[in-house]
């Protein structure tokens, strides 16, 4: 049986995992305490640095931090000049023009922040795997797992809890 097309899914690259997937990849778009403002969910192969330009589109007056998959001069511009958002990579070793030390540590910190949802997602609410049989169900269980994982933030509030980022404690509570 071959892959067919449907509703946008296509073939496209994860540079971090070294593999080719069929379907659909996701940008998010996090605060610094871990709530997920905002996502897009694109075909696989949207290049990150396209898909992250056109979910920060849509937003106004805020510093994103992003990976080096999203560095580009031109991108970063016309999101300063077009959206007054500022976007914040560490430039790749081989880059003339690096930055200060603390700051690309700072960086470092946030991208933390992003890693840990991501993870979240794909381990604690098995973000990768849906069994989804139409798109509308894709979208369905997306969206569930993503209201989840927000809900579980404002639980973790709601307690108290100074690291409100961990969200497995609620399930197993030390």
């Amino acid at each position: 049986m071959g892959y067919q097309a449907i509703n946008g899914a296509t073939f496209g690259r994860v540079s971090s995992k070294k593999q080719v997937i069929f379907g659909y990849k996701m940008q998010l778009l996090v605060t610094l305490g871990g709530v997920i403002l905002d996502f897009s969910l694109l075909p696989a192969n949207i290049t990150d640095l396209q898909g992250g330009y056109e979910l920060l589109q849509e937003h106004r007056e805020l510093d994103a931090v992003a990976d080096k998959g999203y560095i580009s001069q031109p991108v970063a511009k016309a999101l300063e000049h077009g959206n007054s958002v500022c976007l914040l990579t560490v430039p790749r070793t081989n880059q003339k023009r690096q930055l200060a030390p603390r700051l690309a540590e700072r960086i470092n910190q946030v991208r933390q922040i992003i890693e840990t949802v991501n993870g979240q997602l794909v381990d604690q609410l098995n973000f990768q795997q849906n069994h989804a049989h139409t798109f509308r169900g894709l979208c369905t269980r997306l969206y569930t797992k993503l209201a989840a994982h927000t809900i579980c933030i404002y639980i973790n509030r709601l307690l108290g809890k100074s690291d409100f980022l961990h969200i497995k404690g609620l399930a197993f509570p030390i």
